[in-house]
């Protein structure tokens, strides 16, 4: 446990959680648990990783999509965008230009029916490049594959591109659904929507992110890897670990630049709870009455019961957030409003064997957590 005798008795106990927790699933195994709890009576940090702190850097995962939400939100605010617009209407200020090019490299279908929030929403029925194989069906040397591994079985060091991954969809007419009718949790949707800032501000996607939302909430530790040789984390960092098929395998490194708008960030405990918190809250850049539009969620009758706009709201009593998974990261991260308490809860071991059960004890874990220290 990273904590010692001087430690304040509430960390010793998150801490004890940690380790009991830990122990009671994977004694043994390679990996463990990070904790971050801000509440109204003090801020708390435990890891069962010796030398893990605040500032270690690790995988953030779809906790990115909280960045590109908020962007996407702080545009709207700025009434540079409408989130009801459709992507094929006109930008507001008069340039005529469209959210999403008028190119055929993004001659998605249904593209004049789907609205900005609908991509928000995990509902525009496009398709996901980033976790579904393409049809084999389709005329390209890559049909039946995933795409995005296929391209890295013979080149790991790749640089996926916006245009490139959406270009996949454009030119082979990939659909899953209508738009509006059924929640698909969906990645390639993000990547549209990071298109569409860098249309609405004419900025590239991750500067953007720095200059609006990243420096000034004071995330200096945060990062977004864009270059595919950008694979190494930067130190001090925890080691990922996978548990797939049975076998564990060590997967610190990895080229994320397949997740721009998604699921690319790496960051720290410090980074990442005070990120939450302050979004929630209202102190991020996006105000208060644009944060409740994100919080509405509606329910999804699937695995996130609830989602709101770049939001996830399951477990109810944890708050609003999003989880983030990567094959050595698992996170939690929530703020829950009427306590005022954030949580962070992350393990370095990706049980991808098991999903929905260690879904579940890391959900069983941040409740212990917050028991621990009175909430």
């Amino acid at each position: 446990m990273a904590c010692d005798d001087v430690t304040p008795p509430r960390t010793v106990d998150i801490a004890r959680v940690l380790d009991s927790q830990w122990k009671a699933r994977n004694a043994g195994l390679p990996g463990g648990l990070t904790a971050v709890l801000i509440t109204p009576t003090g801020e708390y940090f435990a890891s069962t990783v010796a030398g893990t702190t605040p500032a270690t850097h690790f995988r953030g995962a779809s906790t990115t999509k909280m960045f590109t939400a908020a962007a996407i939100m702080l545009l709207d605010q700025r009434g540079q965008l409408r989130i009801d617009d459709v992507v094929t209407a006109a930008m507001p200020g008069g340039s005529g230009k469209p959210y999403l090019p008028a190119t055929p490299g993004y001659a998605i279908p249904f593209k004049n029916q789907i609205t900005i929030r609908q991509l928000l929403q995990h509902r525009s029925g496009v398709f996901d490049v980033a976790n579904e194989s393409i049809p084999a069906g389709v005329h390209a040397p890559y049909a039946g594959h995933r795409y995005i591994a296929w391209v890295m079985e013979s080149d790991g060091d790749h640089t996926f591109t916006l245009d490139e991954l959406i270009g996949v969809m454009a030119s082979n007419q990939l659909v899953m659904d209508p738009p509006g009718i059924v929640f698909r949790y969906n990645d390639a949707g993000y990547w549209l929507l990071a298109k569409i800032v860098e249309q609405v501000s004419g900025k590239p996607f991750l500067q953007f992110l720095r200059d609006e939302l990243v420096v000034p909430n004071g995330l200096a530790a945060t990062s977004f890897p864009e270059l595919g040789t950008t694979q190494s984390l930067p130190a001090p960092y925890l080691d990922g670990y996978l548990l797939q098929f049975g076998q564990i395998s060590h997967v610190t490194q990895q080229n994320v630049s397949a997740g721009t708008g998604d699921g690319n960030i790496v960051t720290t405990p410090a980074d990442l709870s005070r990120w939450t918190r302050r979004l929630l809250r209202g102190e991020a850049g996006v105000d208060a009455r644009q944060v409740a539009r994100m919080r509405e969620c509606v329910p999804t009758g699937n695995f996130f019961v609830a989602y709101g706009l770049g939001l996830e709201c399951h477990p109810a009593a944890f708050g609003w957030g999003h989880n983030g998974g990567n094959p050595g990261y698992l996170t939690v991260a929530r703020h829950e409003i009427d306590t005022d308490v954030t949580v962070l809860l992350f393990t370095t071991l990706a049980d991808y064997d098991d999903f929905p059960g260690v879904t579940a004890w890391l959900y069983d874990t941040v409740t212990k957590v917050r028991a621990a220290a009175g909430y």
